[in-house]
């Protein structure tokens, strides 16, 4: 014969609170409930070439732009004016979308750490070493300007300074060093050439990087880091509009606002905002579980 415990009322309710609790910490935890209790992210699957001819770059033709990396582009020099400026593009478009991936990654795990240590939990092994590695990034304690350094910008002021600055992809800085920035190095440690003109006696240099990617995550990094864009920054964390956001560059370049305006010029001759709404291409990611 089968006996049948009988459960009182108040022993199911303490049940059902038990396991209400249980969900609530794993749901605050963010931990998914389940037998594997596993995480997912997104990986980003990134491809490398080498420029040889035009064919070897991939055109930027939808909203979905292929995560390609180019390392050597010195034949883009070669290439007719008349399909530069489009092969510039193509080629810089790929590593700013794939370096402000990289920046959201950061701030987000950023802002974990940061909600950690709100709530006073212990931090993994692995969180002090990135939060070590961040305060030495950004030369700041201060998890709140952390985070503004790490926002980013539209894509058209990325790509008009980068054509500014490169004539549109034809300086032996940008063909032979990917700088596409014109970004100075005063570090003799540096991977760097040397400028044809200088300032008086002393030698001017600019950094050499491996890939446009070195080069467009350096230049966010410049604007994260140096005083000259405080103000560029505070602005960025209220608008995203291209035209406003550019009148905070005037530090950018001694050309000042003369500068400013030839960035806007670009963009409006080049309808530049059109690769505002881009993303990287979803087919490109996959979930892993950790």
């Amino acid at each position: 014969m089968v006996r049948i415990h009988k459960i009182s009322l108040q022993s199911a309710i303490k049940i059902i609170f038990v396991i209400v609790a249980v969900i609530t910490v794993l749901i605050i935890l963010n931990i998914p409930i389940g037998d594997k209790m596993k995480k997912e992210q997104n990986l980003l699957l990134i491809k490398y070439r080498n420029v040889q001819n035009p064919s070897d770059i991939e055109p930027v033709d939808s909203r979905y732009v292929i995560p390609l990396i180019y390392e050597k582009i010195e034949e883009i020099g070669r290439f007719d004016s008349e399909i530069r400026k489009e092969k510039f593009i193509d080629v810089l478009l790929p590593a700013i979308l794939v370096t402000k991936y990289e920046i959201f990654k950061e701030n987000k795990r950023t802002i974990d750490i940061w909600g950690k240590l709100k709530s006073h939990y212990d931090l993994t092994e692995s969180d002090s070493l990135f939060m070590d590695k961040l305060f030495q990034k950004y030369e700041t304690k201060n998890f709140a300007e952390i985070n503004q350094k790490q926002q980013v910008h539209p894509n058209s002021i990325v790509l008009a300074q980068a054509a500014l600055e490169t004539g549109w992809g034809t300086s032996r800085f940008f063909l032979q060093g990917n700088n596409a920035f014109g970004i100075w190095s005063f570090n003799k440690q540096e991977n760097r050439m040397e400028s044809l003109s200088s300032r008086g006696d002393i030698k001017i240099y600019l950094k050499r990087y491996d890939s446009t990617m070195e080069s467009v995550s350096d230049y966010f990094l410049t604007m994260a880091k140096s005083w000259a864009f405080d103000q560029f920054r505070k602005r960025r964390e209220a608008t995203e509009n291209a035209y406003e956001l550019i009148w905070y560059l005037n530090k950018y370049s001694e050309l000042r606002n003369d500068y400013v305006k030839k960035i806007g010029e670009l963009i409006i001759q080049n309808q530049l905002t059109r690769y505002d709404t881009c993303e990287l291409h979803p087919d490109f990611y996959i979930k892993v579980k950790y």
